[in-house]
């Protein structure tokens, strides 16, 4: 979890996050770029995050869910043959003494064995893929292209809305170091002790984050206000969060966006799963606060030297 927020959320409301329609911005002039860059902008700063709707085919993400549904019922033994190997982020993560509400896939850019270079957190990691399932390797390598499209897209409409040339942030994220996340929450028969929770609130490291969830839902996030607010399955629509980079880059205007999965109210539970698609900026990208007026928050770093702060547990707080 990162310590950037200190702020401790207090309460759940039921106010409704913004969903904001993504076409105009794609195929639209300057003037309807500006329109959405704007509606975005407002919804970070009121709430913290945002729904779009016409930017990643539901048609795509239910086959993927459909996917990981059958991958995750595989047998144990064959999913282990993919099992992510020590100091690496990329593979099968079975469920263990710390995991033992979630076991998840993890996937990328598609690099050969012969390429993958010394870096942390997945950034340059062949993947692990199950024998056998072309399919499930062709349809997750799909998605995570259609992602990679549309957060790019995003990236635009952030500059915009904070008056920066519309490249100002894809220039820093041409590596296309990104990683995606496929999660399986099994059933629960029986409430679990008091404080545990499906996953535990944090915030994620990089820019930005795109959420899929079936109908089981269950995420919430926390607004700027410090109120837990539930984010549920809106069919269609894709939900947008900010991470640790953003924070620092933007010097606080936009905040990451603290999230997380509590239990579900009623027991046997249904099963969850989720798409999780995690952008972060090149390996080498010197991350600093944009000019204002303002007294910048934080020093500049890069993004491998953030990681592997956060990693190791040695960040602590740089905030002035």
């Amino acid at each position: 979890m990162n310590p950037i927020k200190e702020r401790e959320p207090q309460v759940i409301v039921s106010t409704h996050i913004p969903v904001i329609d993504f076409h105009p911005f794609m195929v639209g002039d300057i003037a309807a770029k500006e329109t959405v860059a704007n509606q975005i902008s407002c919804a970070i700063q009121e709430i913290g995050c945002f729904y779009l709707e016409n930017c990643v085919p539901q048609t795509l993400v239910d086959r993927v869910f459909a996917q990981a549904q059958s991958f995750f019922a595989l047998p144990q033994e064959e999913k282990n043959q993919v099992k992510l190997a020590p100091g690496t982020s990329r593979g099968y993560v079975a469920r263990g003494k710390e995991r033992v509400l979630l076991e998840a896939f993890n996937f990328g850019l598609d690099v050969a064995t012969d390429e993958a270079g010394v870096t942390p957190q997945g950034f340059g990691e062949p993947n692990r893929w199950p024998e056998n399932q072309k399919e499930f390797r062709q349809l997750l390598l799909e998605f995570f292209t259609t992602c990679r499209d549309a957060s790019f897209s995003i990236l635009q409409a952030i500059a915009i809305a904070l008056k920066l040339p519309e490249s100002y942030f894809t220039d820093f994220h041409l590596e296309r170091n990104f990683n995606t996340s496929i999660n399986h929450y099994p059933s629960l028969h029986q409430a679990l002790p008091l404080g545990e929770t499906r996953f535990a609130e944090h915030t994620d490291y990089g820019s930005i984050t795109l959420i899929f969830q079936d109908e089981t839902a269950g995420l919430e996030v926390c607004n700027d206000a410090g109120e837990w607010i539930a984010a549920p399955f809106v069919p269609g629509k894709v939900l947008v969060i900010l991470a640790d980079l953003m924070q620092r880059w933007t010097n606080d205007k936009f905040p990451a966006t603290k999230h997380r999965v509590p239990l579900p109210s009623k027991f046997p539970s249904n099963p969850r799963y989720s798409i999780i698609y995690f952008e972060s900026p090149d390996y080498d990208a010197e991350i600093t606060c944009l000019e204002s007026n303002a007294t910048p928050n934080y020093p500049p770093i890069r993004t491998h030297e953030y990681i592997n702060q956060i990693a190791t547990g040695s960040y602590a707080s740089e905030k002035k």
